[in-house]
């Protein structure tokens, strides 16, 4: 199989992340627990969520730890003859700046430091997202999506695409009969092992 899969809220708890950090940044509790981003969450403005991404930028890119077993499934997918690749809307990874070069820089490092075995990392802009992860789909004709945002993998489903979506608070809302709804990487081995 060619098995897709996004990056921050799949290989990350990204939600996690940000609810810990946030409530210390930020310096009270969540507004709303199923926003997607730290401005929805807190109920913050812009700007402070954008200072909060430079305080924590580094810290989530090179020391989060994987989701638990995402490494060890990943590996076995990889062993038992399927192509595994990341599509990813990383912050910043497609702007031809230093800034998208320290965040794809970083996130390579991430995932050799972690022991991951991907066939390669496509990057999408975090604007017009779906399409762009359509399109990596389609080129490398994907069997499978593993993505968290609803939007995006409302999208995929609505295009043809299998998706895995990986529960979470923002999510919630989302169901299509492309998409089945998992909450671990031991769920995704054992959907994808049937298959």
């Amino acid at each position: 199989m060619v098995i897709a899969t996004d990056a921050d809220g799949v290989l990350t708890d990204m939600s996690g992340f940000n609810f810990v950090y946030g409530e210390r940044f930020f310096g009270h509790a969540q507004t709303d627990p199923s926003g997607y981003t730290t401005a929805e969450i807190f109920g913050e403005s812009k700007r402070r969520e954008f200072l909060f991404g430079l305080r924590h930028f580094y810290d989530y890119c090179s020391r989060l730890s994987p989701r638990e077993n995402a490494v060890e499934v990943c590996g076995k997918l990889c062993s038992g003859g399927n192509e595994l690749y990341v599509i990813t809307a990383r912050k910043f990874s497609t702007q031809h700046t230093p800034l998208g070069a320290l965040s794809r820089r970083l996130f390579r490092k991430w995932v050799e430091k972690n022991d991951f075995r991907f066939n390669d990392i496509f990057y999408c802009s975090e604007v017009g997202t779906p399409p762009q992860k359509l399109g990596f789909c389609r080129r490398i004709s994907a069997d499978i999506m593993i993505e968290d945002k609803g939007d995006t993998a409302l999208y995929l489903a609505e295009n043809g695409i299998k998706v895995l979506l990986f529960d979470a608070p923002y999510n919630q809302d989302i169901s299509h009969e492309n998409i089945v709804r998992i909450f671990s990487w031991n769920d995704i081995f054992g959907v994808l092992a049937e298959s």
